[in-house]
């Protein structure tokens, strides 16, 4: 076998490649075993026919074209391996010449891993911020968990602000109902401003089964680009109208959510913070050291393949969050004026940067021996087998190698953001 190689632009190389006569008697011997078992012929058993008498049944170019895939998928291989070529992806390949008697010439183009080069990283200093829980964040919580614990009563009233009135509502653009915008006993609460500005304060004052017109123009930043700055028009009536209670913050509301007093109550919110902002704070830090080591890093030209993969990636994880909130990706797009398309545009950047990340992490680990022991594996694999027992499709997903190499990914990439941290955070 002869390969020449040749480097490209887009991390790519091509590889033309040249299996000698020599060496294709062994693919072409198993190509007419498959050709016979595709095809009876009478007086020979499947794959019993002797060589000679397939290729003068079938023709010799039949045999070449049958054993092509066998050709290029084993010789690629050795040709990446003797070249030390870290690919990624399935290479295009482009048949140069296949006919009997010949040589078999085929070009592999191959997108390959970039080359890092890490700088001197470990002189890097990240500072990490002192963590304090104020009774400003315990009243905020506090206020939370009111709102968590308000009990709506019906009353025959007029609406005061705090108050949740159920309402139907028809909005229209320039007289044409607006998509999405009739809804039916839609509940509002009064000055929480979830609605667009001025939208509440109509509903003040308002009683049972009263109607109401008025027109507000949506803010010029609405996350629906086709709404945006437009002047719109509201038919509202008012079918119901509560009074929210809020509870007060004592210990009866702190025996009620399983603590003994409102001390404890507030001992645990306080706990609890903390470890949030910690967390919080741990992941910043973490963010920011691997942000100041790409600086100090060269990476060589990513593939347009790898740069695809981890935009599709991103979008599958914006559909899965569009989806969390009972939407659909369509509509979302929709509703923001986007396409698919845009969304490529925008994730580009944050794809190439997402892919660095990996590649350093992937480097350090390398240049420093990171591993993670199978026992570790195992581990993790028997916690999710335990969650998952009695579901079969889960259980051969978590058994399967795809997720065998992505708990070696996670679980290495762990230890590594653990070795930086400890190397360059203060």
């Amino acid at each position: 076998m002869q390969i020449s190689k040749t480097s490209r632009d887009k991390g790519q190389v091509e590889l033309t490649i040249s299996v000698e006569t020599g060496e294709l008697e062994k693919y072409l011997r198993s190509a007419a075993n498959r050709l016979t078992k595709k095809n009876k012929v009478p007086g020979f058993r499947p794959g019993k026919m002797p060589f000679e008498m397939v290729k003068n049944q079938f023709g010799e170019m039949a045999l070449y074209q049958e054993a092509a895939d066998e050709i290029i998928t084993q010789t690629y291989y050795q040709a990446i391996t003797q070249e030390k070529i870290e690919a990624v992806g399935q290479p295009k390949i482009n048949i140069e010449k296949l006919a009997p008697q010949n040589p078999v010439i085929y070009k592999a183009i191959v997108n390959i891993l970039p080359t890092i080069l890490l700088g001197d990283w470990q002189k890097l200093k990240i500072k990490k911020k002192k963590i304090a829980v104020t009774a400003e964040d315990i009243d905020k919580t506090m206020a939370q968990l009111q709102e968590l614990n308000v009990k709506e009563v019906l009353v025959d009233r007029a609406t005061q602000k705090g108050d949740k009135a159920e309402i139907d509502f028809v909005a229209t653009i320039d007289k044409v109902a607006i998509e999405g915008g009739t809804s039916y006993k839609y509940p509002v609460v009064i000055g929480a401003n979830r609605m667009i500005p001025g939208f509440e304060d109509k509903l003040l004052n308002l009683k049972k089964d009263q109607e109401i017109d008025f027109s507000l123009q949506f803010p010029e930043k609405y996350f629906q680009k086709n709404m945006a700055g437009k002047l719109a028009d509201f038919h509202v009536k008012i079918v119901s109208v509560f009074e929210r209670q809020k509870p007060e913050l004592n210990d009866e509301l702190a025996k009620n959510l399983g603590f003994e007093s409102l001390t404890k109550l507030k001992e645990q919110l306080k706990n609890n913070i903390g470890k949030e902002k910690e967390n919080k704070e741990q992941q910043r830090v973490e963010s920011e050291a691997i942000q100041e080591i790409i600086k100090t890093s060269t990476v060589t030209e990513i593939p347009e393949m790898l740069i695809d993969e981890e935009i599709h990636k991103m979008i599958h994880e914006l559909e899965h969050s569009v989806n969390s909130q009972g939407l659909d990706l369509a509509g979302y797009l929709k509703s923001i004026n986007k396409t698919h398309e845009d969304l490529h545009t925008d994730f580009k950047k944050q794809a190439i940067e997402r892919i660095k990340a990996a590649l350093i992490l992937r480097q350090i680990a390398l240049d420093n021996k990171i591993e993670v022991p199978e026992t570790e594996i195992k581990a993790e694999i028997e916690k999710q087998v335990k969650m998952y027992q009695g579901d079969p499709e889960s259980l051969k997903q978590i058994n399967s190698h795809h997720n065998w190499q992505h708990l070696v990914n996670v679980l290495t990439n762990q230890k590594v953001i653990k070795f930086i941290t400890e190397k360059i955070i203060e």
